[in-house]
């Protein structure tokens, strides 16, 4: 067994799941260390867990009293439509409480995030349609 070269866990793999993860969805390597490194940003994330279930558990209901009665419509889109207004509460109560420079610093990443899914997307949609 080795470890992992991004954050140094032990690891079967060259880069952990945890961090290949985060590779997925668009952080590079540096970022990724950065992140990993600094205890703050671990305790947030620890806190933001509770701080999740607890705003998923108050806003659940109104959630689903805005798409009741079910239209004729797949679960997967109703599932897809509850996620993003899940983000945008997020976005929504963060970005104000930001300044400019950080906004357009978080935007600019939101931006990469979604162009870098948009080609790994691509990439393997290019795949299927090869073998298929």
């Amino acid at each position: 067994m080795g470890f992992c070269r991004i954050c140094g866990k032990a690891s079967e793999a060259r880069v952990c799941p945890n961090c290949q993860y985060f590779l997925d969805r668009g952080s590079d390597e540096e970022t990724i260390k950065r992140m990993l490194g600094n205890d703050t940003v671990k305790s947030i994330w620890k806190q933001n867990e509770q701080r999740a279930e607890d705003l998923g558990l108050a806003y659940y209901d109104s959630v689903l009293e805005n798409y009741l009665p079910l239209p004729k419509d797949s679960k997967e889109n109703f599932g897809f439509n509850t996620f993003v207004d899940g983000i945008r509460m997020g976005l929504d109560i963060i970005l104000p409480l930001l300044d400019d420079a950080a906004q357009e610093m978080v935007v600019e990443k939101i931006n990469s995030m979604v162009e870098f899914r948009n080609k790994a997307n691509e990439k393997i949609g290019s795949k299927k349609k090869n073998n298929g």
